[in-house]
Protein backbone atom coordinates (compact mmCIF):
# COMPACT_ATOMS: atom_id res chain seq x y z
CA UNK A 1 0.00 0.00 0.00
CA UNK A 2 2.79 2.41 0.93
CA UNK A 3 4.55 1.64 -2.37
CA UNK A 4 1.39 2.40 -4.37
CA UNK A 5 0.95 5.73 -2.60
CA UNK A 6 4.58 6.70 -3.13
CA UNK A 7 4.40 5.80 -6.81
CA UNK A 8 1.07 7.52 -7.40
CA UNK A 9 2.04 10.78 -5.67
CA UNK A 10 4.57 11.88 -8.31
CA UNK A 11 2.13 10.88 -11.05
CA UNK A 12 -0.63 12.94 -9.42
CA UNK A 13 1.70 15.95 -9.17
CA UNK A 14 2.71 15.64 -12.81
CA UNK A 15 -0.91 15.38 -13.94
CA UNK A 16 -1.90 18.36 -11.81
CA UNK A 17 0.95 20.41 -13.24
CA UNK A 18 0.06 19.44 -16.78
CA UNK A 19 -3.62 20.23 -16.36
CA UNK A 20 -2.76 23.60 -14.79
CA UNK A 21 -0.65 24.48 -17.80
CA UNK A 22 -3.52 23.71 -20.16
CA UNK A 23 -5.83 26.03 -18.21
CA UNK A 24 -3.31 28.88 -18.34
CA UNK A 25 -2.83 28.81 -22.09
CA UNK A 26 -6.35 29.99 -23.02
CA UNK A 27 -6.23 32.69 -20.34
CA UNK A 28 -2.90 33.93 -21.71
CA UNK A 29 -4.36 33.92 -25.23
CA UNK A 30 -7.39 35.87 -24.01
CA UNK A 31 -5.18 38.44 -22.28
CA UNK A 32 -3.13 38.80 -25.45
CA UNK A 33 -6.29 39.24 -27.53
CA UNK A 34 -7.57 41.90 -25.15
CA UNK A 35 -4.22 43.66 -25.27
CA UNK A 36 -4.24 43.55 -29.08
CA UNK A 37 -7.80 44.88 -29.16
CA UNK A 38 -6.70 47.83 -27.02
CA UNK A 39 -3.74 48.63 -29.24
CA UNK A 40 -1.51 46.14 -27.45
CA UNK A 41 -1.68 48.19 -24.27
CA UNK A 42 -2.26 46.33 -21.03
CA UNK A 43 -1.99 49.68 -19.20
CA UNK A 44 -5.19 50.81 -20.92
CA UNK A 45 -7.10 47.78 -19.66
CA UNK A 46 -5.73 48.25 -16.13
CA UNK A 47 -6.60 51.96 -16.16
CA UNK A 48 -10.10 51.24 -17.44
CA UNK A 49 -10.59 48.76 -14.60
CA UNK A 50 -9.55 51.43 -12.08
CA UNK A 51 -11.74 54.08 -13.72
CA UNK A 52 -14.79 51.83 -13.93
CA UNK A 53 -14.32 50.81 -10.30
CA UNK A 54 -13.93 54.43 -9.22
CA UNK A 55 -17.09 55.53 -11.04
CA UNK A 56 -19.00 52.53 -9.64
CA UNK A 57 -17.79 53.43 -6.14
CA UNK A 58 -18.98 57.01 -6.66
CA UNK A 59 -22.39 55.76 -7.79
CA UNK A 60 -22.81 53.46 -4.80
CA UNK A 61 -21.29 55.87 -2.26
CA UNK A 62 -18.71 53.20 -1.45
CA UNK A 63 -15.88 55.22 0.05
CA UNK A 64 -13.83 52.15 0.95
CA UNK A 65 -13.86 50.88 -2.63
CA UNK A 66 -13.02 54.31 -4.04
CA UNK A 67 -10.16 54.86 -1.61
CA UNK A 68 -8.75 51.42 -2.42
CA UNK A 69 -8.40 52.53 -6.05
CA UNK A 70 -6.36 55.67 -5.38
CA UNK A 71 -2.82 56.15 -4.14
CA UNK A 72 -1.63 58.00 -1.03
CA UNK A 73 -1.25 61.38 -2.73
CA UNK A 74 -4.78 61.22 -4.15
CA UNK A 75 -6.03 60.15 -0.71
CA UNK A 76 -4.34 63.25 0.72
CA UNK A 77 -6.23 65.37 -1.83
CA UNK A 78 -9.53 63.80 -0.73
CA UNK A 79 -8.73 64.38 2.94
CA UNK A 80 -7.76 68.01 2.22
CA UNK A 81 -11.30 68.69 0.96
CA UNK A 82 -12.91 67.68 4.24
CA UNK A 83 -12.78 69.48 7.54
CA UNK A 84 -11.70 67.25 10.38
CA UNK A 85 -11.49 63.98 8.45
CA UNK A 86 -8.47 61.90 9.31
CA UNK A 87 -8.64 59.33 6.55
CA UNK A 88 -9.82 58.91 2.98
CA UNK A 89 -12.90 56.88 3.82
CA UNK A 90 -14.33 59.45 6.23
CA UNK A 91 -13.41 62.35 3.91
CA UNK A 92 -14.74 60.77 0.73
CA UNK A 93 -18.41 61.89 1.08
CA UNK A 94 -17.28 65.55 1.21
CA UNK A 95 -15.07 65.00 -1.84
CA UNK A 96 -17.84 63.27 -3.81
CA UNK A 97 -20.31 66.02 -2.94
CA UNK A 98 -18.19 68.48 -4.96
CA UNK A 99 -18.36 66.35 -8.12
CA UNK A 100 -21.12 66.42 -10.74
CA UNK A 101 -23.96 63.90 -10.43
CA UNK A 102 -22.01 60.65 -10.46
CA UNK A 103 -24.82 58.64 -12.05
CA UNK A 104 -24.32 60.62 -15.24
CA UNK A 105 -20.53 60.20 -15.32
CA UNK A 106 -19.24 57.89 -18.02
CA UNK A 107 -15.82 56.72 -19.12
CA UNK A 108 -14.46 58.72 -22.04
CA UNK A 109 -11.18 58.66 -23.94
CA UNK A 110 -8.12 56.82 -22.72
CA UNK A 111 -4.65 58.15 -23.43
CA UNK A 112 -1.34 56.49 -22.66
CA UNK A 113 1.78 58.56 -22.05
CA UNK A 114 4.81 58.61 -19.79
CA UNK A 115 6.22 60.74 -17.03
CA UNK A 116 8.85 63.38 -17.80
CA UNK A 117 11.65 60.81 -17.62
CA UNK A 118 9.81 58.56 -20.05
CA UNK A 119 10.13 55.65 -17.63
CA UNK A 120 6.69 55.41 -16.03
CA UNK A 121 3.56 54.82 -18.07
CA UNK A 122 0.70 57.14 -17.18
CA UNK A 123 -2.79 56.45 -18.45
CA UNK A 124 -5.30 59.29 -18.48
CA UNK A 125 -8.95 58.30 -18.47
CA UNK A 126 -11.28 61.17 -19.28
CA UNK A 127 -14.59 61.18 -17.46
CA UNK A 128 -17.59 62.54 -19.33
CA UNK A 129 -20.72 64.18 -17.93
CA UNK A 130 -23.52 65.71 -20.05
CA UNK A 131 -23.61 69.03 -18.16
CA UNK A 132 -20.18 69.49 -16.61
CA UNK A 133 -16.56 68.52 -17.10
CA UNK A 134 -15.74 66.23 -14.18
CA UNK A 135 -12.09 65.91 -15.25
CA UNK A 136 -9.96 62.82 -15.59
CA UNK A 137 -8.28 60.06 -13.67
CA UNK A 138 -4.55 59.67 -14.03
CA UNK A 139 -3.60 56.06 -13.42
CA UNK A 140 -0.15 54.58 -12.86
CA UNK A 141 1.32 51.23 -11.96
CA UNK A 142 2.84 51.15 -8.49
CA UNK A 143 6.00 49.33 -7.48
CA UNK A 144 4.02 46.26 -6.44
CA UNK A 145 2.41 45.96 -9.89
CA UNK A 146 -1.04 47.25 -8.94
CA UNK A 147 -2.66 50.17 -10.72
CA UNK A 148 -4.04 53.14 -8.79
CA UNK A 149 -5.36 56.59 -9.64
CA UNK A 150 -2.72 59.16 -8.76
CA UNK A 151 -4.87 62.13 -9.77
CA UNK A 152 -8.61 62.25 -9.45
CA UNK A 153 -11.29 64.62 -10.75
CA UNK A 154 -12.15 67.59 -8.59
CA UNK A 155 -8.84 67.51 -6.72
CA UNK A 156 -6.00 69.90 -7.39
CA UNK A 157 -3.62 67.90 -5.27
CA UNK A 158 -2.56 64.29 -5.74
CA UNK A 159 -0.20 62.61 -8.12
CA UNK A 160 3.50 62.86 -8.56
Amino acid sequence: MRRVLLCSLPLALVLAACSGGEDETPADDTAAEEADAGGGADPEAAALTVAEGFVAALNSDDAEAACALIDESAEAAVIAQSEGAEDCVSAFPDYAENLPDSEAIEIGEVGVGTDLDGETEIVTVTLVHPDQDPGALEVRESDDGTWHATRIPGATLGGA
